[in-house]
């Protein structure tokens, strides 16, 4: 993460476990104008990806068969409490808390409504949405309500309507929209990162000659046009557009 702003309970970072990252790391730099670092961070074995200068996300392996998936990481200001109270309100630490690396210490764990997420301790900032940044996450669930009080004990975070469906929740820091929570219905509950470009229609193009495939199309929204897609593995995430 880089930045001057740290805002605690918002999308700070995204990690991608996939099999081997060197086969879908140009379908990445082609949707997204992202490049891969050449050396691993620290003991996580992975590589930090970078828009330009500023690293956006990471890529590793997980080291053991698994389906390819991207993580979400939220902000947090002490690891080590946020898990032991998570683990109070529902969810589960899967592993963590541990040192990151780079001065800061992150878990990953199981949210109350059945979703892995991270959550992240680090004194870098989180810098605002722009092309190829981490800028929006939503989470499918098992039990939206029971989520919804996870997030609010746990973070602090508000929820109103998110106005574009019936159910969907908008969650709020400081009475700014950080995220979106519904039903995860037939699906797995998950947290889905969302990432920034500066032309979704582009991005869809891009990734379909990559190697890629359009899991929703292209829709409007509150935050912008969007779209799902997901890599040559098979790893799901979103693009806003961002003007």
């Amino acid at each position: 993460m880089a930045g001057t702003d740290r805002a605690l309970g918002v999308p700070c970072w995204a990690e991608l476990d996939v099999d081997d990252p060197g086969a879908v790391t140009p379908f990445y730099a082609a949707v997204l104008g992202w490049s891969a670092d050449t050396e691993v961070v620290a003991d996580h074995q992975a590589r930090v990806l970078r828009h330009g200068a500023s690293p956006v996300a990471a890529i590793g392996s997980p080291g053991v068969a698994a389906p390819p998936v991207w993580t979400l990481y939220l902000a947090v200001d002490d690891v080590d409490a946020a898990a032991e109270q998570l683990e109070e309100l529902g969810g589960q630490v899967l592993h963590g808390p541990e040192d990151d690396g780079a001065r800061g210490r992150l878990l990953v764990a199981v949210d109350a409504g059945a979703a892995v997420v991270g959550l992240w301790e680090s004194d870098d900032g989180t810098p605002a949405p722009s092309p190829g940044r981490l800028c929006w996450a939503e989470a499918a669930s098992a039990e939206p309500g029971t989520t919804r009080t996870f997030y609010r004990e746990l973070l602090g975070w508000g929820f109103v309507d998110g106005g574009d469906q019936p159910g969907h929740l908008h969650g709020l820091v400081d009475g700014a929209p950080v995220a979106g929570l519904g039903l995860a219905g037939d699906a797995l509950p998950h947290w889905l990162p969302f990432f920034a470009a500066a032309d979704v229609d582009a991005a869809v193009e891009a990734a379909r000659e990559a190697g890629g495939e359009v899991v929703t199309p292209v829709a409007p929204g509150p935050r912008g046009r969007h779209v799902t897609l997901a890599d040559p593995a098979g790893a799901r995430f979103g693009v806003i557009e961002v003007g």
